[in-house]
């Protein structure tokens, strides 16, 4: 563990599953289970988000080689937890003895991410490595993210709806060079949090000393 992260997702128990999803190819029916899931968790525009980032990712693996399938189902559930109040995250956390920093506690918003990839493990079965991590990378990220942890990561700063500074560069460099737009991301965030008085994420920080390196 690094930073208070766990270095991946917690183990999958078939006990635990209500669905079951084993198959990380995207179809019409698996499509209309998982967004049922998400409209009962969150409010329509986080549900409209969602969806936007599931039609960008697409576009993203094509462009980097990467498999889109498993981003197609992260981009559906990994925003589910943002329903939750912080309380709310912070009981679920603790309540799944989940490993919560004193940050955490601070800006339980953090464990948003981390709670959403235990949710679809619990709630939807989802047992898929590559779903699961890049679900729970994409709120602060991780110095050990795989591509397409970090493709999730960007699709969900870029999705057309999100107006944040740079983001036609943004935008560019994450068709063209990850890594490059993976520091762009952590700059902007730096920048956005820093205006609200809020720390950056340790891991952040961890990642992006692994990227510059």
């Amino acid at each position: 563990m690094r930073g208070g992260r766990p270095a991946g997702p917690p183990p999958h128990t078939e006990a635990d599953s209500q669905v079951n999803i084993t198959i990380i190819t995207m179809n019409e029916e698996l499509r209309e289970i998982l967004q049922a899931w998400l409209a009962a968790k969150v409010d329509e525009e986080r549900f409209r988000h969602s969806l936007r980032v599931m039609e960008l990712v697409p576009e993203l693996a094509a462009a980097h080689g990467a498999a889109a399938g498993p981003l197609e189902l992260a981009a559906l559930v990994h925003d589910a937890a943002r329903g939750m109040t912080g309380a709310g995250m912070l009981a679920a956390a603790e309540e799944w003895a989940l490993p919560v920093r004193e940050i955490d506690r601070s800006y339980p918003i953090l464990l948003h991410g981390m709670l959403a990839s235990e949710m679809a493990r619990r709630e939807l079965g989802i047992s898929e490595g590559p779903v699961l991590s890049a679900v729970l990378y994409h709120t602060a990220g991780h110095p050990q993210m795989t591509l397409s942890d970090k493709l999730l990561f960007l699709a969900d700063m870029i999705e057309p709806a999100r107006k944040l500074p740079r983001s036609a560069e943004l935008r560019r460099l994450a068709f063209t060079d990850v890594d490059r737009a993976m520091l762009l991301a952590i700059d902007i965030n730096k920048e956005h949090l820093k205006v609200r008085g809020r720390p950056v994420d340790p891991v952040t920080l961890e990642l992006e000393l692994a990227l510059s390196n």
